[in-house]
C-alpha cells in the first residue's frame, strides 16, 4: 500500500500524473430576466422574444405580443437595474475601446462599443455581443454554416464548446450540438476555414 502512494506522489511531483481531460459541452450564455414583465410570474426558460434592448424572457406564450406594443416600458420592468460593463474590447468590432464609446443597453447591462455603428450591428445580435463583453476571452469562430443542420446560420442562435463561438441556424440544432460537441467544433472549425479559403 505504502508503495503505490509513494509511486502516485512521485509521478504527481514529476508531472507525471494529470487531472483528467474535461469532457467538452456545448453551452449557452443566458442572462435572463427573473419574472416576466407582463404577467409578473417566474420565467420559462424556452420562451422569450427578442427586442432592441435583448431578449426578454416570458411566461407563457402570448406575453410576446403585449411586449411588443410597449417594448421600453417591458424592458424596465424586466430589467429594473442596469449594470455598466466595463469591457474593454468592442464585442462588435473587436478594436479597443478608447475615449468616449458608443453604448447600449442589452438584458441589463451596459455595453460599451467602439463606434456608434456598432450600436445596430449589437442590437440584432444581441445574444452573442452580451456574451463577448461579459466573457471577452470567448473567440468567435466564425462559420457561416451551422454544423449540425447544414442550413445557414442565424443571428442570436449560438453556442459555446470550449471557449468558442459556434454559430447554429435553429434552436433544434443546439440539440444536436449537446449531443455531440466535439464533433459540432470540429464541423464549425472546417467551415469556418473552407470560408475564408484556407
Amino acid at each position: 500500500m505504502r508503495t503505490m502512494a509513494a509511486a502516485l506522489l512521485l509521478a504527481l511531483s514529476d508531472g507525471q500524473a494529470s487531472a483528467p481531460a474535461r469532457p467538452l459541452e456545448a453551452t449557452v450564455p443566458a442572462y435572463p430576466n427573473v419574472s416576466c414583465p407582463v404577467m409578473g410570474k417566474p420565467i420559462s426558460s424556452r420562451l422569450w422574444t427578442d427586442t432592441e434592448f435583448g431578449r426578454i424572457w416570458i411566461c407563457c406564450k402570448g406575453c410576446d405580443r403585449k411586449i411588443a406594443l410597449d417594448v421600453a416600458a417591458a424592458y424596465k420592468t424586466a430589467y429594473p437595474r442596469t449594470k455598466q460593463l466595463e469591457n474593454k474590447l468592442c464585442p462588435v468590432s473587436g478594436k479597443p475601446i478608447e475615449g468616449a464609446a458608443a453604448t447600449i443597453d442589452l438584458q441589463g447591462h451596459v455595453v460599451r462599443l467602439h463606434r456608434p455603428e456598432c450600436v445596430a450591428v449589437a442590437r440584432a445580435d444581441a445574444q452573442v455581443v452580451l456574451a463577448k463583453a461579459i466573457a471577452p476571452e470567448l473567440v468567435e469562430v466564425g462559420n457561416p454554416t451551422c454544423p449540425v443542420s447544414g442550413k445557414p446560420v442565424e443571428k442570436n442562435r449560438f453556442c459555446v464548446i470550449d471557449g468558442r463561438i459556434v454559430r447554429l441556424a435553429t434552436a433544434e440544432a443546439l440539440d444536436g450540438a449537446r449531443k455531440d460537441p466535439k464533433g459540432t467544433l470540429e464541423r464549425a472549425l472546417d467551415d469556418a476555414k473552407k470560408a475564408a479559403g484556407k
